[in-house]
């Protein structure tokens, strides 16, 4: 059963982490550059001040670390969180959202410092964890169900979050337990949830893992789980034709034809809406292979059958314009199509004698149609090849 279904998830998961590990080598490099200077002078140069801040010492503090270890701890978050966050956000987005979370989270730092911990305003605050936060914020809700040392992601950044929290609140209480910029983290958080949740990151993860955990219920033979996550997905996102279609496979395989040629039916108008009229042809194929003599309303037999011609698939268009003459007389559809069928037996198929009979029956079923003199001529031409 493996085989029934057809999706995949995303594809750029895999991509090269370009920006994820130019960042790294940025921060490695200022870090050599201040040993090579001092620290404190390099720190005193590039860290935010909360009583003095700017949008160049707020950039600058994101590349600059306190020690090895500072540097070593955020540079493996960043490299764990960071490639599947880039993934998604692209690689230019993913840089501007880098800095745009580490900003966020530097507004924060001195807002809570400025009004609520003045006296610690004159220690300068370095590191990029306020812009790593913001990864893991985005993290949390796009790859909440991905695993981080065999525990979700999402209870394991939760559990981070409120921890900076609690110690957050600790530090405003007493101001001595500070030293780490606890409402940077907080900040840089909040801004990767805040965009998570404007882009709708959540609705593709919980999309993205229905379509895994379907694929895991096939593949262990349980039809009804497959179905289950694929319908709850078509609930999120009705306009799923690929869900449709792989709901339809598991339908026909239980065999269910109806319901299985309810949501082949589903999934070719959806292709047919967005112009996608290949992949609504391939989806009729199946829905005719999987589900008996399931058909098709007029209107969208028709398009499929235009585009079968127009794709030069000659018999299969002849069978579907017969088809559609025969199951709609009277109808301008079937007009068209009785003709098409004949034009097509004629002129691309070599079958002069089946041109002759769709021709004779259009005159004998049409006889005041607007076509006549097309199709006479046609006919004339037909029987002349037959001789």
């Amino acid at each position: 059963m493996s085989s029934i279904l057809h999706f995949g998830t995303d594809k750029r998961a895999g991509r090269f982490p370009a920006v994820t590990l130019a960042l790294i080598a940025v921060n490695v490099v200022v870090y050599a550059w201040m040993m090579s200077v001092g620290r404190t002078h390099a720190i005193d140069s590039l860290g935010l001040f909360s009583h003095k801040p700017s949008l160049s010492s707020i950039i600058s503090s994101m590349f600059t670390h306190a020690g090895f270890l500072h540097l070593g701890w955020n540079m493996l978050f960043l490299l764990a969180f960071g490639p599947r966050v880039e993934s998604t956000l692209g690689r230019v987005g993913y840089a501007f959202f880098y800095l745009g979370s580490g900003v966020a989270a530097a507004l924060l730092h001195v807002f809570v410092i400025t009004r609520l911990l003045p006296g610690t305003a004159q220690f300068p605050m370095v590191g990029a964890s306020g812009a790593i936060a913001g990864i893991l914020g985005v993290y949390a809700i796009r790859f909440y169900k991905a695993e981080v040392l065999g525990v979700p992601a999402i209870f394991i950044l939760s559990g981070w979050f409120l921890q900076q929290l609690y110690v957050g609140a600790a530090s405003l209480r007493d101001p001595a337990s500070g030293g780490v910029a606890y409402w940077s983290h907080i900040g840089g958080m909040v801004f990767g949830m805040v965009v998570a949740a404007i882009t709708k990151m959540g609705l593709e993860a919980s999309k993205e893992y229905l379509i895994t955990d379907a694929r895991a219920h096939a593949n262990r033979g349980h039809t009804g789980g497959a179905i289950a996550n694929l319908q709850a997905l078509i609930a999120r996102d009705p306009e799923n034709a690929e869900a449709h279609a792989n709901l339809a496979r598991l339908y026909a395989e239980k065999q269910e034809p109806e319901q299985a040629a309810e949501h082949f039916r589903r999934s070719i108008e959806i292709y047919l809406s967005r112009g996608q009229r290949d992949k609504a042809a391939l989806r009729y194929d199946e829905m005719r292979a999987l589900c008996g003599r399931a058909e098709l309303d007029l209107r969208t037999e028709y398009q499929i059958a235009r585009y079968l011609m127009e794709t030069c698939c000659h018999k299969p268009a002849v069978q579907l314009f017969r088809s559609i003459s025969q199951n709609h007389p009277g109808t301008p559809e079937g007009e068209v199509a009785l003709m098409k069928a004949g034009d097509i037996s004629l002129e691309c198929l070599r079958e002069p004698t089946r041109a002759v009979a769709c021709y004779e029956r259009f005159l004998r079923e049409y006889p005041h149609s607007s076509y006549r003199a097309t199709v006479e001529k046609a006919l004339a031409e037909a029987k002349k090849q037959i001789g």
